[in-house]
């Protein structure tokens, strides 16, 4: 159960099960991520209007009906960065059996929403492990360093190229919310998470009118799956899960409903608070008018 609060992470930020929730291949199973032959299309921000809302979102995860723990994504503009802090925590009950202390920061482009870097800290009761990835210019070049903490002479680095369009778990997700989705509509992300590179789609299934905190609330309903690229036994956990996405500007996350290997996990949003400073400017696209495949955005 909660391992599965780490998806609930990823798929927060629309966030997709990709970082710690995905079992991990075994040494003779792994296969390099610069050896992973994958295309996916290069996508740009869509939607006219996207305007993700600065501020805190807190979000009560419960599994089975029982309180296991809290999360919180807090989304802040930087000059021509997003800067998106994505934390959990397993409530004190819960440590007693199993401890959770998780915190991932993302650096995103504010024009094309692109990933710059992505900071990981996970402590699962005595582990702990940090991840850092750098992207280069154009994505072609990443570069990750894996320890057990601050101070461990055995840190692991991998550094590849990839000539596909290459995201990390929140930058993907942040750009899959600024997309134009219609129903039946399949997008397909590759997803490097420090370690490993997964196959992502995610699929719009409906459109429908939920009540939420008592009000009319219009959602898009989306699933996503997921493969492990770099193993040759890609194992999941997560066996299926719904998106409850606001169908407005913000395309906020309001619910979250996951089947996992024991029981439901659903997560809910609480709360909002705003964070003081101006609203960032909306993403105008801008068409090239010799190929349409060359859509960049660019910020009013």
């Amino acid at each position: 159960m909660v391992r599965s609060i780490v998806v609930v992470l990823h798929l927060l930020s629309l966030t997709f099960a990709v970082v710690n929730h995905m079992s991990s291949a075994l040494a003779d199973d792994y296969i390099s991520p610069e050896l992973v032959k994958i295309t996916t299309p290069r996508y740009s921000p869509e939607h006219p209007t996207f305007a993700p809302r600065l501020g805190v979102y807190e979000y009560s995860v419960g599994w089975e009906g029982i309180n296991a723990a809290s999360c919180s994504v807090t989304i802040d503009r930087r000059g021509d960065t997003y800067v998106v802090d994505a934390a959990a925590r397993t409530y004190s009950g819960v440590d007693l059996l199993y401890r959770l202390r998780y915190e991932a920061i993302a650096t995103i482009s504010a024009r094309d929403l692109t990933s710059i870097n992505l900071s990981i800290d996970h402590q699962e009761n005595s582990r702990r492990k940090n991840i850092e990835i750098k992207f280069a210019p154009q994505l072609r070049s990443i570069h990750a360093v894996r320890s057990k903490g601050v101070i461990d002479p055995d840190k692991k680095t991998l550094s590849f190229e990839t000539d596909n369009f290459t995201l990390d778990p929140i930058a993907a997700t942040f750009l899959a919310r600024s997309l134009d989705w219609q129903i039946g509509d399949t997008k397909h992300f590759d997803v490097f998470n420090g370690k490993s590179r997964y196959f992502i789609s995610l699929t719009a299934l409906e459109r429908k009118t939920i009540r939420y905190k008592g009000e009319t609330r219009p959602v898009i309903v989306i699933t996503p799956q997921v493969r492990n690229l770099t193993t040759t036994k890609p194992r999941s956990k997560l066996r299926q899960a719904f998106i409850y996405v606001s169908d407005d500007a913000q395309r906020e996350v309001l619910r979250i409903e996951s089947s996992v290997f024991i029981g439901r996990v659903i997560t809910e949003l609480d709360s909002f608070t705003p964070l003081a400073k101006e609203q960032p400017p909306q993403i105008q696209l801008v068409h090239s008018n010799d190929d349409s495949e060359t859509t960049r955005a660019q910020m009013r």
